[in-house]
């Protein structure tokens, strides 16, 4: 279990970090200070719960909180405040728990039973996270990829839900306005998808993707995504989406997920 800790009081993370090792001590803790600290933790590793308090100097806890829950909505939220009088907007987050300082083994072992998404339900092998940014996760902890646009065709591939694609489209996408029907560009896209094959085969899941006669396309049957799961809530027809999709990318603005 990794834990992340958000306070600028250096007592009270320290007080929280001794409470969670007799709570939780096989967790991996980390603390830190302040907002941006935190995200630049969250952008090195996943996290299944971070504490936050509330009342930090520039951006406090509840902005945070609406931060990680766009970026990383894997990870519970549990509120860490000497104050009553914020429950209400905590809760409107739908965070998983509301802490009073100074926290008890008590009031942690509380909040640890109720997350909203227990731990031990954090996906399991390849789960790809398309609401917001777009991030890919095995077992709960954020892959890596040698090139970003491995990565970003992966994004592509998963938002055409199965359809081939070309080589010419992948390239249109991948290099927007500087797409050329060059073999040098041609054989650089070559690279890029051997490089997301070799990144998913690391993992034992090379057959999430394939390419044959020049289309690429993914394995629905075979890949896990908060996007195809909304789908299947929806009978297949969320809608036009207006919320956060894949934000890193600009053609995603342009999604059939926002005209169905």
């Amino acid at each position: 279990m990794n834990i992340l800790i958000v306070d600028d009081e250096a007592a009270a993370r320290k007080n929280l970090i001794n409470v969670l090792e007799s709570v939780t001590p096989q967790a991996e803790i980390t603390a830190v200070g302040n907002a941006a600290l935190a995200m630049e933790k969250i952008s090195e590793k996943s996290f299944d719960i971070a504490f936050l308090d509330i009342e930090m100097p520039g951006k406090n806890g509840l902005e945070l909180a609406e931060e990680i829950k766009r970026s990383s909505p894997l990870t519970n939220i549990v509120m860490v405040t000497a104050y009553d009088h914020y429950a209400i907007d905590a809760f409107r987050l739908f965070v998983s728990g509301y802490i009073l300082k100074p926290a008890t083994e008590d009031e942690v072992e509380k909040a640890l039973k109720n997350l909203r998404r227990p731990v031990n339900l954090v996906p399991k092998g390849l789960y790809l996270q398309c609401f917001g940014n777009f991030e890919v996760f095995y077992n709960g902890r954020i892959v890596r990829f040698r090139r970003r646009r491995a990565k970003e065709m992966l994004a592509y591939l998963v938002d055409r839900r199965g359809a081939g694609v070309t080589g010419e489209e992948l390239r249109a996408i991948l290099w927007e306005d500087e797409a050329e029907d060059t073999e040098k560009q041609r054989d650089y896209m070559q690279k890029i998808w051997h490089s997301l094959r070799d990144t998913l085969k690391d993992l034992g899941c090379e057959d999430a993707v394939n390419h044959s006669r020049n289309l690429y396309a993914v394995n629905v049957d075979k890949v896990r995504c908060d996007y195809y799961e909304a789908l299947e809530r929806s009978g297949g027809h969320m809608g036009p989406y207006t919320g956060e999709y894949m934000n890193q990318y600009s053609w995603a603005e342009f999604s059939e997920i926002r005209s169905e």
